[in-house]
Parts: structure tokens; C-alpha cells; sequence
């Protein structure tokens, strides 16, 4: 099973709370896979998982006839349909008018939006292994409500965003934080502590290689200028002398050539002085070097 699956699993296998959650539930369920038919509202999903956890929320808050069945389609490639048929009766009516949610109901209500989210994602949600990438998708059939979730997740603070992808509205998360709590709304706690592992560890190692990255670079950088500096010393000392030098140049050009890896801040530490002291010494037998090269130029 994918990881996508195995945390639907996870999910189908609590039972929602509250009333309030199960009706919430099966309002974007609804939403998302309902149509109606001559015999009622016919519901069809291709996830055995979702066709499980419907079947057990409706038994749960209605005493209604319903019906549900399996088919096996060869489109594509084998695989199986479920469906679930409320048949037109008495109190059908009533059952659907139970679930009709507002969008301030959803963001305003805990318990309803624990359990409207819950139903979003199982219906059309798909979450990627933290280990290969940070990502929370839901794949929307009609632009309306595609709009309605990214406006509830846009109203609790998340950073969504939505796109076109397979002639379908991608509606999406790339952040570990918000992606951890939908997880911990959806009451996924099992993968949510396993994401949070990972995405720490995942932060640790990161943080390590950008330091090694840093020492490198650093390492690199006196490197390319201790080599830079003997350059022009030994220039000075081959055209002019380095007897020629003040004493001050003179003991930065020896010091230079008997330590050529060390950087500028642990030269200046072996004679007591500044950091940029020495960067001045170092600038001023630039300058002189920069003219020798003038003159030959010339």
C-alpha cells in the first residue's frame, strides 16, 4: 500500500467523535462523489476504503435504505467500483438536509470542520511520503469546490495553493507544518508523530550539510587568498626585493609565505594584531604588486 493509503487506513479506522463529525463527513463525501439517479443518489468510488467508511457513517446517523454493490471496470487497466445508492424514501429528505453545511459553519466550527476535512481528503486526498517530499494534494472535479477548500485551509492560516494538473484542479500544501496539522485535524496521529520524526531528522541533516557547505566554502575562500597573496609576494620579491618592503609589509609577506593555508584572522592572532590590520597590510602590498604590473604593462 501506498503511504497515501496506509494513512486513509489510519483514519477509516476511528470512529468520528461526535455526531456533528459524521455528518460533517459525509457532507464532503457527498460533495465530492454524489449524483443523483432515478433510484435516489447513487455514490461511486473506486477506493474500497471510502466505500467501507460511508457505508459505516450512514448506518451510524440515519435508519435509511441504502444499498451497496461493486462492479469490475476495464477501463485503463482492472480494477473495482463501488457503489452506495440511498433510494428515494421517506426521511431522505430530511437525512440530506442534515449535512447542508454553510462555509462559516466549517471554519467556525471545530467539530464540523475536523470532520468536513477528514471527508475531503479521503474522497479525493493524496498525501506523498515525507521521506521523498512534502506534499498534500487534493484532486477537485469542479472548480467550486475546489475554491471551497482552498478558501476553508486559506481562512485557518495555511499556505495553499491551487493549479491545473491532468484536466483537473490541483488544490495543494508544500508546507511540513500545515501539512502535520491537517494530519492531527484528520486524527491521523499515528503518521502524524512518524511525519514529524522525519521531517526533524530531514532538518537535521540539512542543517549539516549547509554548516559543511559553509566550512567548505570558507576553507575554499582562504584557501583561493593565502594562494592570491604568495602570488603577488613572490612577484614583489622577484621584481623588486622584499628587503624593499617596510617592515611592517615585510613581516606580513614572511608570515604569508610560512603559513600559506591559514586565514587572515589567525595571522593577525601569531603577530597581536586586528583582523583588519593585517587585511591592510595585505591591501597595501596589493598595491604595490597592481603597479608593478602597470609599469611592465606599459
Amino acid at each position: 500500500m501506498s503511504y497515501s493509503s496506509n494513512v486513509k487506513q489510519e483514519i477509516t479506522q476511528k470512529i468520528p467523535v461526535t455526531n456533528l463529525e459524521c455528518l460533517a463527513e459525509i457532507s464532503s463525501i457527498f460533495e465530492n462523489k454524489a449524483n443523483l439517479v432515478k433510484e435516489g443518489i447513487e455514490i461511486k468510488m473506486e477506493n474500497s476504503i471510502l466505500a467501507k467508511r460511508l457505508y459505516s457513517l450512514i448506518k451510524a446517523t440515519s435508519s435509511l435504505q441504502f444499498g451497496i454493490k461493486y462492479s469490475i471496470t476495464k477501463k485503463f487497466t482492472e480494477h473495482r467500483i463501488y457503489v452506495i445508492t440511498l433510494y428515494k424514501q421517506k426521511g431522505l429528505k430530511e437525512f440530506l438536509e442534515s449535512f447542508k453545511f454553510s462555509f462559516l459553519d466549517i471554519i467556525q466550527n471545530d467539530e464540523i470542520f475536523k470532520g468536513y476535512l477528514r471527508g475531503f481528503f479521503l474522497s479525493c486526498g493524496y498525501i506523498k511520503d515525507p521521506k521523498k517530499e512534502y506534499s498534500l494534494d487534493f484532486f477537485v472535479d469542479n472548480k467550486e469546490l475546489a475554491d471551497k477548500i482552498y478558501n476553508i485551509l486559506l481562512s485557518k492560516k495555511k499556505k495553499i495553493f491551487k493549479t491545473i494538473k491532468k484536466n483537473k484542479i490541483l488544490v495543494y500544501l508544500r508546507n511540513s507544518e500545515d501539512i502535520m496539522d491537517i494530519l492531527v485535524s484528520m486524527n491521523a496521529l499515528k503518521y502524524f508523530f512518524e511525519y514529524e520524526e522525519i521531517t526533524i531528522i530531514k532538518n537535521l541533516k540539512n542543517k549539516t550539510i549547509r554548516e559543511m557547505n559553509w566550512e567548505v566554502a570558507n576553507e575554499t575562500k582562504t584557501l583561493n587568498t593565502g594562494n592570491y597573496q604568495i602570488k603577488m609576494i613572490k612577484y614583489i620579491d622577484e621584481k623588486l626585493g622584499l628587503n624593499t618592503l617596510t617592515d611592517v609589509l615585510k613581516e606580513a609577506a614572511m608570515l604569508r609565505l610560512n603559513n600559506p593555508e591559514d586565514s587572515l584572522q589567525s595571522l593577525a592572532d601569531m603577530i597581536n594584531i586586528s583582523k583588519s590590520g593585517i587585511r591592510n597590510r595585505f591591501r597595501r602590498i596589493e598595491e604595490i604588486y597592481n603597479n608593478l604590473l602597470e609599469e611592465e604593462n606599459s
